[in-house]
């Protein structure tokens, strides 16, 4: 699996910590879109336990009706601890479940994977609940050069021949991405395709980032791991986007923490 690390660039933490971040997104109940609430962090280095933190996203929490996450009431509040907090680790399988084995190839990582890698690549999904984490992208600010690591969404919603073209897609196969205009929900909403033939979308939260990738110039959609028709629709079809962007998204003050 890829390392989604980054240097922190703070005052407060030394030059050998670094930081891995999740986007904390929900689905809303009325027009099914996934957005951004909060980031998950992980510190690591420095030869100290690993701590985990989560914060809110200020303008998530400006809506009068937002509503926390369990176990995390206090929107104002930095949450820190040494442990996985209890929210996300339920949402990691199971040492003990006859198909681990099974998930941890579908989601192209090795049998010792630890938890925060299973819901890195996983994004903590469990069927009927709203939460899902997606790896923040890396982005080099001295060279322009990013890339992300992400599931691809909507793929139940594609035909049939579509599915059947998921599951023989073979790891680094290069798939295209195209701007939905005529989308009925989002008209920013980016497609997934293969030699013409829809497979998925892009999540709505990344939706500026690969924007910005796309308008940087030549960039590389691949397969890291294309799953067959019978594992959750959720997993089917695990990418990875290679290019360039001018600036990064999420250094815009609509993602900033409270």
């Amino acid at each position: 699996m890829h390392s989604v690390d980054l240097l922190i660039e703070s005052t407060d933490a030394g030059s050998d910590v670094h930081r891995s971040r999740l986007i904390v997104t929900r689905r809303d109940a009325d027009d099914g879109v996934y957005r951004a609430i909060g980031y998950l962090d992980k510190f690591t280095g420095g030869g100290e336990t690993p701590t985990y933190q989560f914060t809110y996203l200020a303008r998530a929490v400006t809506d009068p009706a937002f509503v926390p996450v369990v176990g995390f009431r206090d929107i104002s509040r930095i949450y820190r601890s040494e442990r996985l907090f209890p929210s996300f680790a339920d949402r990691v399988m199971s040492a003990k479940r006859p198909d681990r084995p099974q998930y941890l190839e579908a989601l192209d990582l090795d049998a010792d994977a630890d938890a925060w890698e299973i819901l890195t690549a996983s994004g903590g999904h469990r069927e009927g609940d709203p939460i899902e984490l997606i790896s923040l992208p890396r982005f080099n600010r001295a060279t322009g050069e990013t890339s992300a690591h992400f599931l691809a969404h909507g793929v139940r919603h594609r035909s049939s021949e579509a599915s059947d073209r998921i599951t023989n897609l073979p790891s680094g196969h290069r798939l295209w991405l195209e701007v939905d205009r005529e989308n009925p929900y989002n008209p920013e909403a980016i497609r997934i395709v293969d030699h013409g033939m829809h497979l998925g979308f892009v999540p709505d939260p990344l939706l500026d980032y690969v924007h910005a990738v796309m308008a940087g110039g030549a960039y590389d959609l691949t397969v890291v791991r294309a799953n067959p028709a019978e594992t959750h629709p959720h997993l089917r079809l695990l990418l990875r986007l290679d290019g360039h962007c001018e600036s990064f998204a999420f250094d815009s003050p609509d993602w900033n923490a409270v």
